[in-house]
């Protein structure tokens, strides 16, 4: 279910460049399913994500994987902090994110690393802010209804439910 909201309100946002609630999701889900069970969400995502958007390739799924993973991760790690913080690493997240596609293009397509940067730069902030903003607002709400649903699991060392409130 989690991995079908994440797939269903980014292809419904698409029409909006780099406004998502993807990085929230993500976050939300390292912070109340863990790592193990978020990677199989992210896994899934993206392999249905690339095969709606026909880019079934390893320039993009491979920095998409990585990226996700590395929000994924940040999300477990900044699970018990405040909101602005884990607004600030959704930020880092976002530029990272972005970074390892400016990678893999300018290696692909052999153009020109300093344009392709400077061409992204306004994608890149709108991706930012709309991390920023939807963190700030919404995080704590995610992970209270995330925790309702997902079954606690006391054993499980990649799990966590401890943010509760």
């Amino acid at each position: 279910m989690l991995t079908a909201i994440l797939t269903v309100q980014e292809e419904l946002l698409t029409f909006i460049p780099n406004v998502q609630l993807s990085f929230l999701l993500i976050f939300a889900y390292g912070a109340t399913v863990g790592i193990l069970d978020g990677t199989l969400i992210v896994l899934v995502h993206v392999i249905i994500d690339n095969l709606i958007m026909n880019s079934f390739t390893p320039y993009v799924m491979i920095p998409m994987l990585i990226g996700w993973e590395i929000a994924l991760i940040l999300g477990y790690l900044t699970r018990n902090r405040k909101e602005y913080i884990v607004s600030i690493f959704g930020a880092l997240a976002g530029f990272i994110y972005c970074m390892l596609f400016w990678g893999s293009t300018v290696l692909f397509y052999k153009i020109d690393p300093y344009a392709y940067l400077i061409s992204d730069i306004p994608f890149e902030v709108v991706l930012i802010v709309c991390n920023i903003i939807t963190i700030l607002f919404l995080y704590k709400p995610i992970v209270k209804i995330i925790n309702m649903y997902y079954p606690k699991r006391s054993n499980d060392i990649y799990s966590n439910n401890l943010i509760n409130n």
